[in-house]
């Protein structure tokens, strides 16, 4: 029995849109015969069917989808060109008062546009991205029609093409000042990173083991109600460590003894609900929450400050805020979020703290909808302890590896992945990712705090999924098509692995409240790609490992872009100047510094430096690089070595010696030798500091603090 061949796509969002769509174009088929329109991605056919089909160019994007997918386009691309392409056109239709695509005249409509001549509020980004998106697909959709369809086809479908352009960016000078200033803010942004990238580390480190001490006492509190059966609620308390210096006061509740105890916040069909412990309320669907009441210091003079995610809680800044909030409190959320930076990028409301992931920060519906019946704060404690548990792990490694987003998600609990190699009777560890802009495993060295938070995150998932295995689950973030076989990633929760929003959203949360400013006042709000443009400016500029070893550190292949990341900052040229003016005539010659290329430093390089050896111990630390030596072996703030607090003893020692030095060298008259010996003491002290939050985090670690019941009031 053969097959019979298939008339029309098969998938809903055909008949959705019959009628609306051009039903031919929907029809289109590559040369397997497929129907590209069963193989769009879902989100980019849901935009198209809830924003396009009340416009005359509907059909035109529809054809730049099917054919972007034809070349092998990901859904992201997709998204990204539509979501520029449509609300441009909405913009410059509506200030010509034009009602036909036949009436656009590209060179005139758009020319005008790009000019400036309409729609003044467009930014230079936004006319840069839209060119570009424009030339691109008019380019591919012809292309791609003449070379794969038969005349017929072809005829039929140019009336959906984009009209060509007789102009390129070269016209405009918008393109250059786009660029210079997306450079310029991403410099700024990372010059008020850099010097705080130790100090990052810790805090997320302190308020990870803020929020575990939280969970610990809330699950202890739960199973002595359930095993003494009391009833709810009760009111506990317990203090933070010195360094905090504060207590905690919580009531813990479960949604019917909340229902019953703010009976007049609900109807009475709720209450009877709540009473008799049925639907929602019923032992099955029933949950835990807290609720924070206050924090006192145990010093009366000092003001407490209670957790620091209270006032995202206060202000309803949690997951989708404007799907739960009246729209006359918009306004206030908004002026809330703008002052942490968190300001709109894309014309919508931001949404810094949505995951878009079940059970990363986001609260229960019922501590969502019932946050405003409470005389304190309601805390769903789980969807928090994930954010800060995947976000410290993320924090950790993109601070010292300068890792991309992908390559964080790709880690996973397999032998391929994570690798343990035992040298010199002590183990160390790496990871394998696919970096960007490749298509093969390359490896990743992580320091043993690294792996123990790696192995946190498992722990974590182990007892999420009550299973002494993770469990395998599709890749879904960007690149997924390179990963279709499920595996037990460690960026994973309630059986779905991250997306980039749950990354960003998780990391956001547990740093939130650390503020970095740009010079110019405004406040920055922590990426991904940022962290990654501050590690490779604190390694070139501080640090002054070769462009050429940094572009391996991150993976990069392209030195140009390296060195764009690591280019000095305001702040670093500010103080450099002065530094050269002063040694400039002993030991520098100018003309070499500036003309010296890349490749040329490597040259010199080699012919003195050695190739370390993974892991060696190394002064006040471990060596994590397997290329070139990038400090010819001056190992002090070497951002390839990670400091360990074991070794402290050996950085006080070379304070005390470069001290000795630095006399020694002013009695001789031996002023460039002076200023080395300074640097060495600097660069101890700067590890020292470093060491004494890493003893300071992991000492709070293992503190216990004790409970107190307090009475019901």
């Amino acid at each position: 029995m053969t097959e019979t061949a298939q008339l029309r796509p098969e998938t809903e969002w055909y008949d959705k849109m019959l009628g609306q769509m051009d039903t031919r174009l929907m029809c289109l088929q590559n040369n397997r015969g497929e129907f590209l329109f069963d193989k769009l991605d879902e989100r980019v056919l849901k935009y198209l069917h809830n924003n396009c089909l009340t416009f005359e160019w509907k059909n035109q994007l529809l054809l730049i989808a099917l054919i972007d997918l034809a070349n092998n386009i990901d859904h992201v691309s997709v998204m990204n060109k539509l979501t520029t392409l449509h609300p441009r056109f909405k913009d410059i239709f509506k200030d010509f008062n034009m009602t036909s695509f036949s009436d656009f005249e590209p060179n005139v409509h758009l020319y005008k546009y790009l000019q400036g001549n309409i729609c003044a509020n467009s930014s230079n980004n936004m006319k840069l991205a839209l060119l570009k998106d424009y030339k691109s697909s008019e380019y591919n959709t012809k292309k791609w029609i003449y070379n794969n369809l038969p005349t017929d086809e072809r005829e039929y479908l140019q009336k959906f093409l984009l009209p060509p352009l007789s102009f390129d960016s070269r016209d405009f000078s918008f393109n250059k000042l786009a660029l210079e200033q997306a450079q310029n803010t991403r410099k700024d942004e990372t010059d008020a990173i850099v010097p705080h990238l130790s100090t990052i580390r810790a805090e997320a480190n302190l308020r990870w083991n803020q929020m575990k001490r939280l969970r610990d006492t809330f699950q202890q509190q739960i199973r002595n109600i359930e095993a003494n059966s009391i009833s709810l609620p009760i009111e506990f308390s317990y203090a933070e460590p010195k360094r905090i210096g504060e207590v905690f006061y919580f009531r813990l509740w479960d949604k019917p003894s909340f229902v019953l105890n703010h009976q007049k916040e609900f109807s009475d069909v709720v209450i009877k609900q709540a009473k008799q412990k049925k639907s929602t309320y019923s032992d099955e669907n029933n949950s835990y929450f807290l609720e924070f009441i206050r924090a006192e210091s145990i010093k009366s003079e000092s003001e407490p400050e209670g957790l620091w995610f209270n006032e995202l809680i206060e202000h309803n800044v949690l997951g989708h805020w404007s799907q739960y909030r009246p729209v006359e409190e918009h306004e206030e959320i908004l002026k809330f979020l703008s002052l942490w930076g968190y300001g709109s990028e894309n014309e919508k409301k931001p949404l810094p703290f949505f995951s878009q992931h079940k059970g990363i920060i986001t609260p229960s519906t019922f501590v969502t909808l019932h946050q405003d019946k409470a005389e304190g704060l309601l805390i769903d404690v789980e969807p928090f302890y994930a954010a800060c548990t995947f976000g410290l792990l993320a924090i950790d490694i993109l601070t010292t590896t300068g890792a991309r987003k992908n390559e964080l998600l790709q880690i996973n609990n397999t032998k391929e992945c994570i690798k343990v190699k035992k040298i010199n009777n002590k183990l160390h560890y790496s990871y394998s990712a696919i970096p960007k802009g490749r298509d093969s495993l390359e490896e990743f060295y992580i320091s043993k705090q690294t792996m123990e938070h790696i192995q946190m995150v498992s722990r974590m998932l182990k007892v999420h999924y009550g299973s002494d295995k993770i469990p395998s689950v599709l890749y879904r973030d960007e690149r997924k098509h390179l990963f279709s076989t499920p595996l037990p990633y460690y960026f994973q929760y309630e059986g779905k692995a991250f997306k980039k929003f749950a990354l960003y959203s998780s990391i956001r949360f547990l740093l939130h409240g650390l503020l970095f400013e740009m010079q110019n006042g405004q406040a920055v709000t922590l990426k991904t790609h940022l962290l990654r443009h501050a590690f490779a400016t604190e390694a070139v500029q501080r640090q002054k490992i070769p462009i050429d070893i940094v572009a391996k550190m991150l993976h990069q292949k392209d030195f140009n872009v390296t060195e764009y990341y690591s280019a000095p900052t305001p702040s670093q040229i500010a103080e450099s100047v002065s530094e050269l003016h002063d040694v400039i005539s002993s030991y520098v010659d100018v003309d070499d510094v500036y003309l010296r290329s890349p490749q040329e430093l490597q040259k010199e390089f080699d012919t003195y430096a050695e190739k370390v050896g993974i892991f060696n111990k190394v002064l006040g630390g471990t060596c994590v690089t397997d290329y070139v030596c990038p400090t010819k072996m001056q190992c002090l703030g070497c951002k390839a070595k990670i400091p360990e607090p074991d070794q402290e003893d050996e950085l006080l020692e070379v304070i005390q010696l470069s001290k000795d030095m630095e006399k020694r060298f002013k009695q001789m008259g031996l002023e460039v030798e002076v200023r080395k010996a300074k640097e060495m003491t600097k660069q101890a002290k700067i590890e020292l500091k470093e060491i004494d939050l890493i003893k300071q985090y992991r000492k709070e670690r293992s503190f216990e603090p004790i409970t107190r019941r307090n009475p019901f009031r």
